[in-house]
């Protein structure tokens, strides 16, 4: 495959391209429906600012050059047993789109919208290539999870993430509503839950009604998230009789430990107060899955509680596992009886919770054997706040989870998988950039063959992500203008254009491993030292919040680097000169602006440009012995190694050696544990090279 072909997103089951191309003043249509109308409409406007170029679409031409064939025609809500196979004939004639379900031609169409392009210099026509493409999603269940909890999002800020699922042909949008941070949607029944938990930010029912109707235009599920017992403050704050402390919370957001405390599930008001919400919530809410939450639960505050425990005592639990079962079995139940089928985190798992419930693996990655008795969701390994870059994002399977007695997970009901995107320091304004486009590649590996994925799609990854990148943009997603505008924004009197160049070359560090590493001091300096704050929430407005977590500089600085170690190529040892010599005068710019602004000055981002100064330093004091052709004596080898290693990183991983790794980073200032300088892996490759330790 060449050119548009080659570059699809995600790649679809069968490609089979013809020679020579369709050329197209426009679309003229046939087969249309008021749903595929608008998304025409979309595409149009998509293009036009992709390329610069009108692109026009007329309904029911009486001589359509593209007709629409749907076999079960409907514009209802999209539900979890759609259809979404299309294919679509491009062939000198015209172009043939046949799908079962109306949602199937909306997936067709994104794959037309990648392949469309200008025919001319700006005078309206556009081609396609002509090919045959038959395709299906390989999961029937690809989401992306969204937290309006901790930072709570606008209708508008949603509004983007679901023209980007659209275009990446996710199906679900699994809204997180409430949490410890706040409850986000009207409740008619339970008024307090908004008045009180939301701390006036929340979803008016009209305004979710309106969300569910956009997804659905989209071919996009909306499943809902009411996380209990645990992550239950809101809840208590707003009634304080669901509480299993006393007193109860007072504020939201309130905690008492690492976690916060649960509501009470033994009393008989409890489960009454559920029905209750779950009566308006079923009725809001279209799809027929309804997650539970159920993570995370402290259970200190059961323990303490006499009744509680007395409780536990007469119903013969022996652990908090046991009393949350009885708890996740009666939600579930009242679940179930409004029509709906319960979704729960991995916890609940447990040999008293109904098999129909939906387990929702997310940290462990080994399971009992117990697991295949539930359909299967799978978010382990598909956590965006932790920051990794999208090709070891792309590289993790939803099968790759292990069960303890060796049964393959491919043989297991695993529905499909999710993204996560928490919020602890996530908002509407960064929201895009700490998103897109890394989303798009996990996208490919929840929809397209794990052949591909692991093969020729791996391979090509980031050439077509660029693509998919511009498309993005192009559609109103704002990860390409975000950073240079925040900054400009935040540091008003700073030049933003240096403090955008900088951050093209710094990443954040992952939201968990700085949390962890605030706990580990909490609990071993108390004696010698202040307690330190513990930072669980950011106000995202600090330099760290607004860059992207991948970045292209320094990966491609990498690949510079492992180019210039195969060939040995003069004019590329040239380059990589110049662009560390950049790198250092911009070390030098950065910490200019920074001694002139109090906020970069509290952050201290100073620190982090002199990191890139001494880091591109030791790249080019590497480089250079290269060009030479020598290497470097041991001793000044070890020596630059050793203050290498000063700015070392790892992508974080939630396995079992975190805690280990979080204590070795206790050594480095806070401000370099925020922030990881991007060219590092690209220098130290350099320097094992100077080594002559890699050929």
């Amino acid at each position: 495959m060449m050119g548009a072909l080659d570059e699809l997103m995600p790649m679809p089951v069968v490609v089979t391209p013809d020679n020579g191309m369709l050329p197209l003043a426009g679309f003229a249509l046939s087969g249309m429906t008021p749903r595929l109308d608008a998304a025409f409409v979309r595409l149009g406007a998509t293009l036009e600012k992709r390329f610069g170029q009108q692109f026009s679409v007329s309904g029911d031409a009486a001589a359509p050059n593209i007709s629409i064939e749907i076999e079960h025609p409907g514009s209802g809500v999209p539900m979890p047993d759609m259809d979404e196979s299309y294919s679509l004939h491009v062939t000198s004639a015209g172009v043939r789109l046949v799908a079962k379900e109306e949602v199937g031609a909306l997936r067709a169409l994104q794959t037309l919208a990648q392949l469309l392009r200008p025919a001319g210099e700006g005078d309206g026509t556009w081609t396609l290539p002509l090919v045959t493409i038959e395709d299906r999603p390989r999961f029937v269940w690809r989401g992306m999870l969204l937290d309006v909890s901790r930072h709570f999002m606008q209708v508008n800020d949603v509004m983007r993430l679901l023209d980007g699922m659209e275009l990446a042909k996710l199906n679900v949008l699994h809204f997180h509503l409430a949490n410890d941070q706040g409850f986000r949607v009207e409740c008619e029944t339970f008024p307090n839950l908004h008045l009180l938990g939301s701390e006036g930010d929340y979803y008016t029912k009209d305004e979710m009604r309106g969300l569910i109707a956009a997804a659905a235009d989209r071919g996009i599920r909306i499943v809902p998230e009411f996380c209990l017992p645990g992550h239950s403050v809101a809840w208590q704050v707003a009634y304080p009789g669901l509480s299993a402390i006393n007193p109860p919370p007072q504020k939201v957001g309130e905690m008492r430990g690492s976690f916060s405390s649960p509501i009470d599930p033994t009393q008989e008001a409890t489960y009454a107060f559920i029905d209750g919400f779950l009566a308006e919530m079923a009725e809001l809410f279209p799809d027929p899955y309804f997650h539970t939450g159920g993570d995370e639960v402290n259970p200190t505050a059961w323990k303490e509680n006499a009744e509680i425990s007395s409780f536990m005592e007469e119903k013969g639990f022996a652990q908090a596992s046991d009393l949350q079962a009885y708890f996740t079995g009666r939600y579930a139940e009242l679940v179930a009886s409004h029509g709906k089928i319960a979704v729960g985190w991995e916890e609940i798992l447990h040999a008293d919770v109904d098999e129909n419930v939906i387990l929702h693996l997310w940290k462990d990655g080994i399971y009992p054997p117990g697991l295949a008795r539930h359909p299967i969701l799978v978010s382990w390994n598909y956590y965006l706040d932790l920051q990794q870059p999208a090709h070891w994002l792309y590289a993790r399977d939803p099968h790759d989870f292990r069960i303890t007695d060796d049964a393959d997970a491919a043989d297991l009901n695993v529905l499909g998988a999710e993204m996560a995107n928490w919020a602890e320091s996530l908002n509407g304004d960064n929201l895009d950039v700490r998103t897109w486009p890394r989303a798009a590649a996990v996208a490919e590996r929840f929809w397209s063959a794990r052949a591909y994925c692991d093969g020729a799609g791996a391979a090509s990854l980031y050439r077509r992500l660029a693509v998919m990148s511009g498309l993005l943009s192009a559609a109103g997603l704002t990860h390409l203008s975000h950073v240079e505008e925040a900054m400009a924004a935040l540091y008003a009197e700073a030049d933003a254009g240096v403090l955008a160049a900088f951050a093209a070359v710094i990443e954040p560090a992952a939201y968990p491993f700085l949390r962890r590493r605030r706990l580990i001091l909490e609990r071993l300096l108390p004696r010698l030292f202040s307690t330190p704050d513990v930072e669980r929430y950011s106000d995202v407005r600090r330099f760290v919040d607004q860059l992207a977590a991948e970045s292209d500089m320094g990966r491609q600085f990498m690949a510079d680097v492992s180019a210039f170690a195969t060939i040995k190529c003069g004019s590329g040892a040239a380059a990589l000169a110049h662009q560390l010599d950049d790198w250092q005068d911009l070390s030098k710019w950065v910490r200019h602006v920074t001694e002139r602004n109090v906020d970069l000055r509290k952050e201290n981002i100073g620190q982090v440009a002199n990191g890139l100064a001494v880091v591109a330093r030791i790249g080019s004091i590497a480089l250079e012995v290269l060009r030479r052709g020598e290497t470097l004596s041991p001793l000044r080898g070890w020596w630059l190694k050793r203050r290498l290693r000063a700015y070392a990183y790892e992508i974080f991983y939630l396995d079992v050696d975190v805690v280990e790794r979080v204590i070795r980073s206790l050594r480095k200032p806070d401000a370099l544990n925020r922030h990881n300088i991007a060219i590092v892996p690209g220098v130290a490759h350099l320097l094992k090279q100077a080594c002559g330790e890699e050929a």
